[in-house]
C-alpha cells in the first residue's frame, strides 16, 4: 500500500471519529434537555431565564431646557460570589478591597469590611451584598477595585442593575405626571402612556445560587431590554411654579380645603399648567387629587355664560334688551331666588345683568323665553359642547351631566336655576374649554398634555391641534360672549381684576354646596365655591385660564377667592411673555421705538428682534442715522468723514469714532449726543453735550 492511501485513512479515519463524537456531545445535551428530570439534575435547575426590566421612559416639561419632570435613574447593587474567588487571590487582596469600600461608601470601618468580608468568604456566600443604591460613578470605581476588577468568573462580581424613578422638581404637577404602583396601576402621565413608558423587557439567563437568589450566568442578554420611549408634555415648569404658588397662597389665606387652577393656550389647546391642591387630615396642602379633570360639581354663575349664548344664539334676547332685576329676588313656585346685591338694580341692560352677576336678571330672561320649550334651551346647552366628557388619555374625568326633562328631580324650577349654574354638574376642565372656545372665536379644541412622544432623538408622535368643534355657535353669538366677559371685568363683579397692561375677559362664580340656606338652623353647614374662568389679553387671546377654590372660610365670592389668583397667573404670564408684548406694542403703538443713531449691523439686530420693520437708505453704510415713522424705522446714512458727526448717537460709539480719529474726548451730562465741539481751539479735544 501507497504511503498516500495510508495517509488518507488516517484522515477519514479522524474525520469519522471527530463526527461520531460530535454526535455524542449533540446526544448527550438532548438527553440532558429532555430525557432527565429537572428534580434528577440540579446543574438544569439552577439555570432560568428571568425577564429583565427595560428602563422606562422619561417625562418632560416644555420648555427650552426640556426640563424632567420624572426620570429613571439607574441605580446598582453591588454583590460578590465569594466562592468563585480563589482563595489565594482573596488572602492577598481582601484588605485592600475592605479599604477601597470603606473609603468609598463610609458606612462601615476597614475592620467591619474585612471581617464581613473574610465570614462571607469562610461560610461560602455566592450572593453577598456588599451595597445597595450605588450610582454609576460609584460602580465605575468598584470596577477597579481589588479582586473585583477581575470581573464575574474569578473577581465575583455581580451587579444588579434597577431604575429608580424620581421627579426632579417634587411637587410640581405632581398628580397630573401621576405614578405607577408595584401592581401596575396608576394615575396621571405615567399611567396613560405606560404602553410607550415601560419599553419591551429582556431576557437573561440566571442561575439560582440559594435561599431564592440568583446572578446573571454571563453578563449577554438572551433578549436585550428595549428602553421606553420619552413623553414631551405640554407643561412649562415654570408657567406651573407660578400657578401652584399662586394658588396655594390663596388657599392658604383662605384656609380652604381645595383648588385647582389650569392654564392653557387658547389655540393649540396645549395646558402649560395645571396645579391641583387639597388639605390633607393633618392640615397639610399637597397635591392629592386631580380635581381639574376629575372633580364635576356645579359651577355655579361661570355657567351663565353658556345660558345667554343658548337665548343669544336662538335670537331670543340681544344684550341691549332691558331686564329687569327688581328688588334683588324673584320668586318660582315656592321657592325664592336672590341676588348678591340686596334691594336690586331695577331695570338694566342684559349686558350689565351678566356683568354684575345678576341671578335674578338672567334666570327671568331664559325662564321668560324657554318656559314653553324646555327642551330648546338643553339642546342649546349640547350643542355649545357641554354635556360630553372631554376624552382624555388620562383616566378619572369626571362625568358633565345637564338635567334632563325625563330626569325624576325635573320641576318647574329646573330651567331658572340651571341657567345660573345649578342642577348641572361639570369639571373645571370642562367649563374652561368651552370659555376657551369663546377666545378662540368658536373653535373648540380639545385640552392636550403631550407634545411629542420620541425614542431617543427620533419623534414617533407629534400631537396636532384636536378639533372638537369647529363653530360652536355664530361668529355674532361669540363677539356678543367675548363683549360680556370684558364687560365683567371692565364695569361688573371683577372690576378689581382690570390691569392696565392688558385686557382680561373673564366671569366670575360663587356656589352654594351642601345644604340648607343662610336663614335656617343648618347654615354652619353651609359651604361655597368660588371659580373664575377667562382669557386673556382679551383683545387677542393667548392663554385661557380657570381656578376653582373650594371652601374657603374668609370670602366666599369668585373676584376675590379666585379672581385674585388668576389675576396673579395673568400678570406673572404677561410679565415673562415676549411675544405678548410685542403684540400688545403692535395693537396699541402707532409710531415706531424712537433709537440713537449707530452701527448699522448693531441696529439691523436688535430691531429685528423687536420685529420693527427698517427701511435702509443705503445699505453699504457701517454707521447710520435712525428716523421712527408711523409704520417703520428709516436707517439713513452718517457721515464720519473727516471730523465724525457723532449728534444722536450713544455715548459709547461717538467715543469709538472720535478716539479712532486721534480725538481726546470730554463728556458733559448723560443720554445721546445733543452737540459736539472742539475745546478752546484745540483741534485734537472734543467736548460731548449729552441729553
Amino acid at each position: 500500500m501507497s504511503t498516500e492511501k495510508i495517509i488518507s485513512g488516517r484522515i477519514y479515519a479522524v474525520y469519522v471519529a471527530v463526527f461520531i463524537f460530535a454526535l455524542l456531545i449533540v446526544y448527550k445535551i438532548f438527553s440532558i434537555q429532555m430525557t432527565v428530570k429537572p428534580a434528577n439534575n440540579p446543574y438544569v435547575s439552577s439555570i432560568s431565564e428571568v425577564e429583565i426590566k427595560a428602563s422606562r421612559g422619561n417625562i418632560f416639561a416644555d420648555d427650552k431646557e426640556k426640563s424632567a419632570l420624572a426620570i429613571s435613574v439607574p441605580i446598582y447593587e453591588l454583590r460578590m460570589d465569594l466562592v468563585a474567588v480563589k482563595d489565594e487571590l482573596f488572602t492577598s487582596k481582601v484588605d485592600s478591597l475592605a479599604i477601597v469600600l470603606s473609603r468609598l461608601f463610609e458606612n462601615k470601618t476597614e475592620q467591619e469590611y474585612r471581617k464581613e468580608l473574610i465570614d462571607a468568604k469562610r461560610n461560602k456566600r455566592r450572593y453577598h451584598l456588599l451595597k445597595k443604591n450605588v450610582s454609576y460613578n460609584e460602580l465605575q470605581v468598584m470596577k477597579q477595585a481589588p479582586i473585583l476588577r477581575k470581573g464575574q468568573f474569578r473577581g465575583g462580581r455581580i451587579i444588579l442593575k434597577q431604575n429608580k424613578r424620581e421627579k426632579p422638581f417634587g411637587m410640581l404637577a405632581q398628580r397630573t405626571v401621576g405614578y405607577i404602583n408595584e401592581d401596575g396601576n396608576g394615575v396621571g402621565l405615567e399611567d396613560a402612556y405606560q404602553d410607550r413608558l415601560r419599553g419591551e423587557q429582556g431576557l437573561q439567563y440566571m442561575k439560582n445560587v440559594g435561599g431564592g437568589n440568583k446572578i446573571p450566568l454571563t453578563d449577554n442578554y438572551l433578549i436585550k431590554p428595549e428602553n421606553g420611549k420619552d413623553i414631551y408634555t405640554t407643561i412649562d415648569v415654570n408657567l406651573q411654579d407660578v400657578a401652584e404658588k399662586a394658588l396655594m397662597g390663596q388657599l392658604v389665606s383662605q384656609n380652604a380645603q381645595h383648588g385647582c387652577a389650569v392654564l392653557m393656550e387658547v389655540k393649540t389647546g396645549h395646558v402649560k399648567a395645571i396645579a391641583n391642591i387639597s388639605k390633607d387630615k393633618k392640615g397639610n396642602y399637597r397635591e392629592i387629587y386631580n380635581h381639574a379633570i376629575g372633580t364635576s360639581s356645579e359651577p355655579g354663575s361661570t355657567f351663565k355664560l353658556a345660558s345667554v349664548m343658548v337665548a343669544l344664539e336662538d335670537g331670543k334676547v340681544n344684550v341691549n334688551d332691558l331686564v329687569d332685576t327688581r328688588d334683588g329676588t324673584i320668586k318660582y313656585y315656592d321657592r325664592t331666588m336672590k341676588d348678591a346685591h340686596k334691594g336690586g338694580d331695577g331695570i338694566i341692560p342684559l349686558w350689565q345683568a351678566f356683568a354684575i352677576s345678576s341671578n335674578v336678571g338672567i334666570s327671568s330672561v331664559i325662564n321668560e323665553n324657554y318656559k314653553k320649550d324646555q327642551t330648546k334651551f338643553l339642546k342649546g346647552i349640547k350643542r355649545l359642547g357641554l354635556g360630553e366628557k372631554l376624552g382624555f388619555k388620562i383616566k378619572g374625568e369626571g362625568r358633565p351631566y345637564v338635567k334632563t326633562t325625563a330626569d325624576s328631580t325635573w320641576s318647574g324650577i329646573s330651567i331658572p336655576w340651571m341657567s345660573i349654574g345649578y342642577e348641572t354638574r361639570f369639571t373645571p376642565l370642562q367649563i374652561l374649554t368651552f370659555y376657551n372656545a369663546v377666545a378662540n372665536g368658536g373653535e373648540m379644541v380639545k385640552p392636550q398634555f403631550v407634545k411629542e412622544i420620541r425614542d431617543g432623538s427620533v419623534v414617533v408622535y407629534k400631537s396636532e391641534v384636536e378639533v372638537l368643534n369647529s363653530s360652536i355657535c355664530s361668529k355674532k353669538t361669540i363677539k356678543n360672549a367675548q363683549f360680556l366677559l370684558e364687560k365683567v371685568v371692565e364695569e361688573g363683579t371683577a372690576s378689581n381684576l382690570k390691569n392696565l397692561d392688558f385686557k382680561i375677559a373673564g366671569k366670575t362664580g360663587t356656589t352654594q354646596v351642601g345644604y340648607g340656606n343662610s336663614d335656617s338652623e343648618t347654615s354652619s353647614r353651609v359651604r361655597h365655591q368660588a371659580s373664575f374662568c377667562g382669557y386673556f389679553p382679551a383683545d387677542n387671546p393667548k392663554y385661557s385660564c380657570i381656578v376653582v377654590v373650594a371652601a374657603p372660610t374668609k370670602s366666599i365670592y369668585g373676584n376675590v377667592v379666585s379672581g385674585t389668583v388668576f389675576k396673579e397667573i395673568a400678570e406673572k404670564v404677561y410679565a415673562t411673555d415676549i411675544e405678548m408684548a410685542r403684540t400688545k406694542d403692535k395693537l396699541e403703538n402707532k409710531n415706531m421705538p424712537v433709537s440713537k443713531s449707530g452701527n448699522q449691523d448693531d441696529l439691523k439686530m436688535v430691531f429685528n428682534a423687536m420685529l420693527v420693520p427698517i427701511d435702509f437708505q443705503n445699505k453699504d453704510s457701517k454707521w447710520t442715522s435712525t428716523f421712527a415713522k408711523e409704520d417703520k424705522v428709516t436707517l439713513g446714512k452718517k457721515e464720519i468723514e473727516g471730523i465724525p458727526n457723532t449728534k444722536g448717537m450713544g455715548l459709547k460709539d461717538a467715543v469709538f469714532l472720535l478716539e479712532n480719529e486721534g480725538y481726546s474726548v470730554r463728556i458733559n451730562g448723560k443720554g445721546v449726543v445733543k452737540s459736539q465741539s472742539q475745546l478752546g481751539g484745540n483741534k485734537k479735544v472734543m467736548v460731548l453735550n449729552l441729553g
